[in-house]
């Protein structure tokens, strides 16, 4: 929420860290902390440690609902240890599925600005991780399909994007981060299929509706 000045926010985010691994790498939030977490950690530089969490199926987790036999988002991480127990009344409680926002928004790479609202700018970053292996994500935003999908070979990602007419995309990435990136085989910055630019403080490339292919060195 932003509360943490920024000359504090990577000591905070280590401590984030630090609680997760004191708890052998397992989740201890609730529905209040649960939406936040992956999304922190990955803003703060630790999204291989979102991925562990996300593709954990130690008891708490995602994981272990989907091992035992869960379809929908149970309301307490072992509900299957409590059937015949009265305070565990819901099995179909949405709260610990916010985890798909980040799936969507982090995992795909697929966001929305409020400062272009509706989708009118897409902003693109997507997380690739090894363990994951492949994405695959379209959304029927107002203006045409977005789509966004990324398998990773060895280590390289190829990521294909798809930004609808009307609408443009940004790829914010520094200077390192950019380096990594290949476009229809020539290097980011010198392709001339997207526009390098500085939105805000934030630098990256603008582009424009289309089909887009990249490979990403991790």
């Amino acid at each position: 929420m932003n509360l943490v000045p920024d000359s504090l926010r990577a000591a905070a985010a280590q401590k984030l860290v630090d609680k997760i691994e004191a708890n052998h790498g397992l989740l201890s939030t609730g529905f209040l902390g649960t939406p936040y977490l992956l999304e922190e950690l990955t803003r703060s530089g630790h999204s291989e440690l979102a991925y562990k969490l996300l593709l954990n199926t130690q008891y708490p987790s995602w994981g272990y609902l989907v091992e035992h036999g869960a379809t929908t988002m149970w309301e307490r991480w072992n509900g299957d240890q409590m059937k015949d127990d009265p305070s565990m009344n819901s099995y179909n409680h949405y709260a610990y599925g916010a985890v798909a926002d980040w799936i969507y928004r982090y995992a795909a790479g697929v966001d929305a600005t409020p400062l272009d609202a509706g989708f009118h700018t897409v902003v693109l970053h997507p997380v690739f991780d090894q363990r994951f292996g492949s994405v695959k994500f379209d959304y029927a935003s107002t203006y045409g399909m977005i789509h966004s999908d990324w398998s990773v070979k060895g280590t390289t990602a190829v990521w294909h994007v798809t930004i609808p007419a009307n609408t443009t995309g940004w790829l914010g990435l520094n200077a390192s981060e950019a380096g990594r990136y290949k476009l229809e085989g020539i290097p980011l910055a010198e392709s001339k299929q997207v526009k390098a630019m500085t939105s805000g403080q934030q630098n990256g490339f603008e582009l424009a509706a289309g089909s887009y292919t990249f490979a990403v060195e991790l």
